[in-house]
């Protein structure tokens, strides 16, 4: 059997300490790890748009057509086709980007760069903050920096054109099908 002490405080009381030395720890943390000054520099999308092109919405298959085109016509570019909504609003899954191979000391922050993460595939993601181990980036519609720096090694380009495409390719693909009677029913 236990003897329980009277408490003195109510639950809500120490619901309430208890969440305000979380809030400490929790704000303490985020100024010691870095990420409280870059989340406070984090660009509005209108700031971002002023340093990274407003995609321009197109046709499905036109985004990659047009992206093509921009390539061939513009040495040193090259497109990927962005997955995700990190971007949002700025773009949105399916969005074509064109990269421009840029030299690191031209980058500045609000641009949109590509860059190989983590996990090796490319990242498209805003800059936000230029640290000694490389550029802080983050997505428009995420909460937190990303954890890898962009750097000289990992950095593909910036992104100097894009393309929206009015629907999913995969969605235009089954509609053209469909309306060439070229889908097969499975049951």
């Amino acid at each position: 059997m236990q003897n329980k002490q009277p408490s003195n405080k109510s639950p809500l009381g120490e619901q309430l300490s208890r969440w305000s030395v979380l809030g400490a720890v929790a704000i303490g943390c985020l100024g010691f790890s870095g990420c409280a000054t870059q989340t406070s520099e984090r660009f509005s999308p209108q700031a971002v748009a002023a340093m990274s092109p407003e995609a321009v919405p197109v046709q499905p298959f036109e985004a990659m057509r047009l992206a093509k085109k921009y390539v061939v016509d513009h040495p040193g570019t090259e497109f990927l086709v962005g997955s995700g909504d990190s971007m949002l609003p700025l773009y949105r899954d399916h969005t074509v980007v064109v990269t421009q191979r840029t030299p690191m000391a031209e980058l500045k922050a609000g641009m949109t760069a590509v860059y190989i993460g983590e996990t090796g595939r490319p990242v498209a993601h805003v800059l936000v903050k230029n640290t000694s181990d490389g550029w802080v980036a983050m997505g428009v519609g995420n909460a937190e920096c990303d954890a890898t720096r962009v750097t000289g090694e990992n950095l593909v380009g910036v992104v100097v054109k894009a393309y929206e495409p009015t629907s999913s390719p995969m969605v235009a693909l089954l509609n053209e099908a469909a309306a060439r009677n070229a889908v097969a029913s499975m049951p």
